[in-house]
């Protein structure tokens, strides 16, 4: 008896405390998406990502424009090489000439290599579409993910406010109970029974308030900002099986991450091609300008004279060690990858979009039902409140009458929340809001 007084105690003070640190900022739905999109970290990551892609096509872009280079050499001490000559008389030695100093300027474009750049520059174009999509999605899937986290932390809120009311109904009927036992209208089994349904229901009430924190911290975790004790303030959307009743698979699908994978398809298609190209001889054009000074050391000597060339140059990669085909091996592989994932979206839409229009439709008829529940369960407590006073019901009945009615409200909620789930995902699988 000591301890389930002391259990009583405890969770009166943890309602108490958790509805204390729920007093202060209000968190609307609005503004959870507000902050969600200025301050997510899965936001940014996807808005660096999308950066770093735009970088990517600027690099491959690159390949179409010259190389421009400049160098220069100076020598401080130096030994050249020589020179054994043959001038008609006895063999005689000179030196290699070679500049003490020397600058450079050399540019080359490479004009032919087989559309293999192309096809990387297309590769990374398809890579760029693929990061502004997965961005926008990212925008998406967080408000969405923000919306489910918000309504699961309202409903852990209703819950511990019906837990909290079938623990004071218990408390009142132990209450009655005791006083009837000392007056002799009641026995000890009515106490006992009473007792066992109280120390069920603070159990289920630590749970709940356990719920409401835990719920809140994760809707606030995912927004990216510390828990200060806000409190959140809506309400549970209600179903209406009407809004998805017709509603059909689209023949296309318009999510933008199943557009993004498909973007990365297209991307490693042209790479792969690209990579298949290593053996396709590169031609380019070159030219080069040389200021040199081979007579005097000094730096600002006048002794400077300049030479220049320019042409055509081929390189052909006849091998490398297999290193280009390892390559090319390796893209091929990863074209598959990206065909076989581009599958596995797709099939995995079609699924998601009739397992969440079917969980939909069977939480809105239950949502349905359960508020019937809940008008007869009211009914039932007057009922059973009125037949009590008239001495024709007992107490045991009006109490069991009041926990049908906890229990209706309880899966009221539920049903609720498990619609919203549904609805989330079901826009998620179509890529736009019902």
């Amino acid at each position: 008896m000591k301890i389930l007084n002391i259990a009583i105690a405890l969770t009166t003070m943890l309602g108490i405390s958790v509805f204390a640190n729920t007093e202060g900022q209000s968190l609307t739905l609005a503004e959870s998406l507000n902050i969600a999109n200025s301050t997510s970290p899965q936001v940014k990551i996807a808005e660096a990502a999308k950066d770093e892609a735009s970088w990517k096509k600027t690099e491959a872009y690159s390949l179409f424009l010259p190389r421009v280079t400049l160098g220069g050499s100076h020598l401080f001490d130096e030994k050249f090489m020589l020179q054994r000559v043959t001038l008609g008389g006895p063999p005689t030695t000179i030196e290699m000439i070679q500049p003490y100093t020397i600058w450079s300027a050399r540019a080359e474009w490479m004009f032919f290599d087989g559309l293999a750049n192309w096809d990387r520059f297309r590769s990374m174009s398809h890579g760029t579409d693929a990061a502004d999509k997965e961005a926008d999605w990212a925008r998406f899937q967080l408000s969405q993910d923000t919306k489910l986290k918000f309504y699961k932390a309202i409903a852990a809120v209703e819950l511990e406010k019906v837990s909290f009311q079938n623990v004071r109904t218990l408390e009142d009927h132990l209450s009655r109970a005791r006083a009837f036992q000392k007056s002799g209208t009641g026995t000890k089994f009515d106490v006992l029974r009473v007792e066992v349904q109280l120390g069920e229901a603070l159990s289920e009430t630590l749970n709940a308030q356990d719920n409401t924190v835990l719920s809140r911290q994760n809707l606030l975790v995912g927004l990216g900002v510390e828990d200060t004790g806000q409190s959140l303030q809506g309400d549970l959307p209600v179903p209406d099986a009407q809004r998805v009743a017709n509603l059909q698979k689209p023949q296309k699908i318009e999510r933008l991450d199943y557009q993004a994978i498909q973007d990365r398809e297209l991307a490693a298609h042209k790479a792969w091609l690209a990579a298949y190209k290593h053996w396709i001889p590169k031609f380019s054009l070159f030219g080069q300008a040389d200021y040199y000074n081979n007579i005097s050391k000094g730096l600002r000597d006048q002794d400077f004279n300049n030479a220049y060339s320019w042409g055509v140059n081929m390189t052909w990669s006849i091998f490398d060690g297999f290193a280009s085909s390892s390559q090319s091996a390796q893209a091929d592989a990863r074209q598959v990858q990206a065909q076989q994932r581009t599958l596995q979206a797709k099939l995995k839409t079609g699924f998601d979009f009739d397992f969440w229009k079917r969980r939909y439709l069977y939480s809105a008829a239950l949502y349905k039902a359960k508020t019937i529940d809940v008008e007869k369960a009211k009914e039932s407590v007057r009922l059973a409140t009125q037949s009590f006073k008239a001495g024709t019901r007992t107490s045991s009945e009006r109490l069991d009458a009041e926990l049908d009615l906890f229990r209706a409200r309880a899966g009221l909620v539920n049903a609720q929340v498990n619609a919203a789930e549904a609805q989330v995902n079901l826009e998620l699988s179509v890529g736009k809001e019902l």
